[in-house]
Parts: C-alpha cells; sequence; structure tokens
C-alpha cells in the first residue's frame, strides 16, 4: 500500500514533489495532519521535535493536510505555509486539493501516521 503522490507545495516553495523524491531513504513517515484539528494541534510541537530527530537518522518524513478547504478552509495553502513557517517544519507540506492521496491511503481522520519501509511495505499505521 505504498500509494504514489505527486503533490505541490505552495505556496511554501512551489517545488512539485512526489514518492520518487524520497527513494534514497531508508524509511518513508506519512502524515496526514492538518491545522484546524485540536487532536493535531495539541501534537504539532512534538512532531516537529520527533520528525528532526529522525530525519537527521535518515527517515524521509512528508505531511499531506487531510481536509477539504470547502469545509475547513483553515486547512488551505496559505494557512498551511503559515503553520509551516510558525512550527518551523522539517518536512515538505504538501498540498492535496483533490484529496485523493488522502482517499487512496485511506487516511479518514487527522493525525494518520503511515510508517513505510525501504522495499515499501507498509510497516506500521495509526
Amino acid at each position: 500500500m505504498f500509494v504514489c503522490f505527486n503533490l505541490l507545495e505552495k505556496p511554501l516553495s512551489g517545488n512539485m514533489w512526489k514518492l520518487d523524491d524520497f527513494e534514497s531513504y531508508p524509511a518513508l513517515l506519512v502524515m496526514f495532519i492538518c491545522n484546524h484539528c485540536p487532536f493535531v494541534k495539541h501534537l504539532k510541537k512534538d512532531i516537529v521535535k520527533l520528525t528532526n530527530l529522525y530525519m537527521k537518522k535518515g527517515l524521509g518524513v512528508v505531511a499531506i493536510p487531510s481536509n477539504s478547504i470547502v469545509t475547513q478552509p483553515q486547512d488551505g495553502p496559505v494557512f498551511m505555509a503559515e503553520d509551516a513557517r510558525t512550527f518551523n517544519y522539517p518536512f515538505p507540506y504538501l498540498y492535496d486539493p483533490s484529496q485523493d492521496v488522502e482517499r487512496a491511503y485511506g487516511a479518514v481522520c487527522a493525525p494518520n501516521f503511515y510508517l513505510f519501509k525501504k522495499v515499501h511495505s507498509l510497516a506500521k499505521k495509526s
């Protein structure tokens, strides 16, 4: 269940990120988070602390918001950029306007974490 993605990190950098960009990492953590959810809000500092620690050890990390901006406008790109700067995210925070990636992973609520091994197999989902 290693779902490919091709998402824009906007408006932070304008860079397009795809799954292949993480090929050299021994493992990849895909996080579905958002800006408005109280369950995510209280974890943000710890998420940054832990991802900084494990990224130094070689873990690839990416975050994708898991909500529609129609129902949760505060999870849109402008607010994503503000949130990433405020918390100093060390990982790409990618915008999925169609929510296709979220659905493909089966991420139904935030936060959802998917840890993949190098061989593209799911090691842990929470």
